[in-house]
């Protein structure tokens, strides 16, 4: 009976101690994969785009996790990548003001118009093997058909707080998905104010690079001026006016409202009359530079763009085309909130209207940086990038004769913003290669020497080989000479890290060993002539990967085995401390049977 109660006091302190032992393990290994995906809804599978079907989008969304959580508190994550390849690194797209993921990327078939990469950059990047995503803001999910009085009673609340931290939920997707730990983040316009927010915050733990196409917003702290803008009057007197209208902004402007959907129509009727409403003349009437009334509406959007520099129409760097079709899937609200918060930002030394004062980090931000300036707009609207960040890798190409759009749309964007800029993203973007090729062969007792290659990335490197999925103590050099005694064949990769913590892994090189004359029978095991002797201590790693740490999707090529797990640390633990528990509980029963 004693025997008996022993050994059952023993099995439940064992089973307690796997049981606590599987809870730390599970609480250790999965919060960041939940956060990162939590509540996402995969709503778009692998959708082929219209002209090119070797490009896939997919589209998740979710209810935003900060408050307000109305039914249009949402976001939408796209992500635009090419089938069957390993991608090069993960860039995600910020559009500017009225603009989407949706806008930037989305292209089915059924689509009434085809966008082509000579005027899309997601599309131009993709289809070079880089993974592209972009956010749908709460604005998205406004209906187009809402009044701005009720739209203004929602997006009331959507300010910089919000913005940013529906940006951050989407970033983390786009980490989980693509499998890299850090993206090059891009932006458009009034983007570049988001861009900068975000980085001012997350640069460290989310960022490779920063691109700012005619970015809104410059790189250096504001010089406060009177530290008098009040965010809370600025709403208060803008109170049914806190949505603004595509393409409107604050002030006079020569457009209706609902001009979106004389876009719309332009679309489909491009030689309709210049007139919104229909029937009521847009203003002006007259075209000044061929004194002749409007020939139709597309005439009179082309002339609009012109005169404000937005897009130099006129002198053939503007694409008409591709600017109405971005402007009728444009969102047709926008939160004035945020208009509002940064001007009080600019004004203020430290903002207290502000959760987080973004321009007090700027000088923090150290990821490389390039910026490009139309001269017609940026320069004289913005001037030149200043860099008061930390970086000093950065870079800023200015193109005289480009209006704002033509950053983004233009006749020459391929050549003159999408190539220079995937040019750049080689060179900050971390690729390792073994020399040798993919495979090699070998006699047993001969020795060979691998070399692995690094480009991209910021110096130093660091190196750690692998066979066969696990890694070889010692071996943290570029080069490696490896000898095996017996027939076999083996896999062999490196991990290279840089100095920013991005990884990158060769592709394995399959390193096949034939027998020689005088070879003895195969051992069941067999280990590289250079492993190091005991006496050298083991440098612990896991193996660094640029795949998605959940299944690969069919556009990433498998990862190499990893290696096998260690035993948990904390089940051990846990044993033994149940069997001295129960050690104590023995000495205890024999000592009360013994009186």
């Amino acid at each position: 009976m004693m025997h008996k109660t022993i050994t059952s006091t023993i099995t439940v302190l064992i089973i307690i101690g796997l049981a606590i032992s599987a809870i730390l393990n599970v609480s250790m290994l999965t919060p960041s994969v939940k956060a990162a995906d939590s509540g996402w809804t995969l709503v778009t599978d692998s959708k082929p785009l219209k002209a090119y079907t070797n490009l896939t989008e997919s589209i998740w969304q979710k209810n935003a996790t900060m408050a307000p959580n109305s039914p249009y508190d949402k976001i939408g994550l796209h992500r635009l990548v090419k089938t069957g390849i390993q991608t090069k690194g993960a860039v995600f797209l910020l559009a500017g003001i009225y603009g989407s993921g949706e806008q930037l990327i989305s292209n089915p078939p059924q689509s009434n118009y085809t966008i082509d990469e000579s005027s899309n950059t997601a599309v131009y990047w993709a289809n070079r093997g880089f993974d592209v995503y972009s956010i749908d803001y709460r604005a998205h999910f406004l209906p187009s058909t809402m009044n701005a009085t009720q739209a203004s009673a929602i997006a009331a609340n959507w300010g910089w707080d919000v913005y940013i931290s529906d940006l951050k939920e989407a970033v983390d997707k786009a980490k989980t998905v693509s499998g890299y730990t850090k993206i090059f983040l891009t932006a458009m316009s009034l983007g570049g104010n988001v861009a900068m927010y975000y980085a001012s915050e997350y640069w460290k733990q989310d960022l490779r690079g920063i691109i700012l196409l005619d970015g809104s917003e410059n790189t250096i702290k504001f010089t406060p001026t009177t530290n008098t803008v009040n965010v809370t009057s600025g709403l208060i007197a803008n109170v049914g006016g806190l949505a603004l209208e595509y393409p409107r902004t604050p002030g006079p402007s020569p457009y209706s409202p609902g001009i979106l959907f004389a876009y719309q129509n332009a679309i489909q009727n491009p030689g309709a009359p210049a007139e919104w409403p229909a029937g009521t003349p847009l203003q002006p009437t007259i075209n000044p530079i061929t004194n002749q009334t409007w020939t139709n509406i597309t005439e009179w959007f082309a002339y609009q763009w012109y005169s404000s520099h937005y897009s130099n129409i006129y002198g053939g760097y503007g694409n008409l085309t591709v600017n109405i079709q971005r402007s009728a899937s444009a969102d047709r609200y926008f939160p004035f909130r945020l208009l509002i918060e940064t001007t009080a930002m600019h004004d203020w030394n430290n903002c207290p209207f502000l959760t987080y004062d973004f321009d007090d980090h700027y000088n923090e931000i150290n990821v490389p940086v390039l910026g490009f300036r139309s001269g017609l707009y940026g320069i004289p609207t913005w001037g030149n990038f200043t860099n008061g960040l930390a970086t000093s890798d950065f870079t800023q190409i200015t193109l005289p004769n480009y209006g704002h759009l033509d950053v983004f749309t233009g006749t020459y964007l391929a050549k003159d913003v999408s190539e220079p800029t995937y040019q750049w993203l080689l060179n900050h973007t971390l690729t390792a290669l073994i020399t040798q090729g993919n495979s090699v062969t070998i006699a047993a007792r001969n020795s060979i020497t691998l070399s692995a290659n690094a480009s991209g990335g910021p110096t130093p490197y660091t190196y750690q080989w692998y066979q066969d999925g696990t890694a070889i103590v010692g071996q943290i050099s570029p080069q490696i000479n490896v000898a095996w005694t017996y027939a076999g064949t083996h896999n062999v990769f490196c991990a290279i890290n840089d100095s920013i913590g991005m990884t990158a892994t060769t592709s394995p090189l399959t390193l096949t060993v034939v027998a020689a004359a005088t070879t003895p029978t195969p051992l069941p095991t067999q280990t590289p002539l250079n492993t190091p002797t005991t006496t050298q201590t083991p440098t612990p790693t896991t193996i660094p990967t640029t795949t998605p740490t959940a299944t690969p999707t069919p556009t990433q090529n498998p990862t190499p085995t990893p290696p096998v797990p260690e035993f948990p640390r904390s089940l051990l633990i846990a044993v033994l401390a149940a069997l001295a528990i129960a050690r104590v509980l023995v000495i205890k029963i024999k000592t009360r049977k013994t009186k």
